[in-house]
């Protein structure tokens, strides 16, 4: 994917070809999809009619709901807000931020406007995560030809953040050669 050399030493940054799906962390959120070819969400649906039972059942609950929309052309991602293609895009499913589990996470008593907003954002940065996964984003970095590597990262940003890290702390504490 990209290589550079920081402080002497050659960063390799690839992309993660095992990497684990955000989904299968502790997440607030529930995905719901319905689409014929992916899924993709947490709860996946064969028919509209099934995913507009569960968005009525989630509404009944109180819980916060957001549409989930996918632009498919040569890959595909997601996001909360509409993509500008009519032909190639719309919305798959929606995103639940559950009324109870918000509550019992911030210690409230009620989902006050505040807490929808946290909702909001959980959301938005659930789906972001799913996103770079779904893209195939999820990369890792080798320090050196045979040095220290890590992988798991969401976004080259990161792992070359964190590579740039270790290699500050080998020159500190090894005094190593730069």
């Amino acid at each position: 994917m990209s290589t550079e050399t920081y402080k002497g030493h050659e960063i390799k940054i690839e992309q993660d070809h095992n990497p684990e799906s955000p989904r299968e962390w502790d997440n607030i959120c529930v995905i719901h999809v319905a689409h014929r070819r992916y899924s993709i969400g947490d709860k996946n649906y064969n028919d509209s009619a099934s995913i507009h039972a569960a968005e009525r059942e989630a509404k009944r609950n109180g819980d916060l709901i957001l549409p989930l929309y996918m632009y498919d052309h040569s890959g595909i991602t997601i996001a909360l807000t509409p993509f500008s293609c009519r032909w190639d895009s719309g919305q798959v499913g929606f995103v639940q931020v559950p009324r109870k589990a918000m509550i019992e996470e911030f210690g409230k008593k009620i989902f006050t406007k505040a807490l929808k907003e946290r909702g909001r954002e959980h959301a938005q940065a659930e789906v972001e995560t799913l996103d770079v996964y779904i893209r195939g984003d999820v990369v890792g970095y080798t320090i050196d030809e045979d040095g220290d590597s890590c992988w798991g990262f969401f976004g080259v940003e990161e792992a070359t953040n964190e590579a740039k890290g270790v290699i500050d702390h080998m020159i500190k504490t090894e005094k190593v050669e730069v």
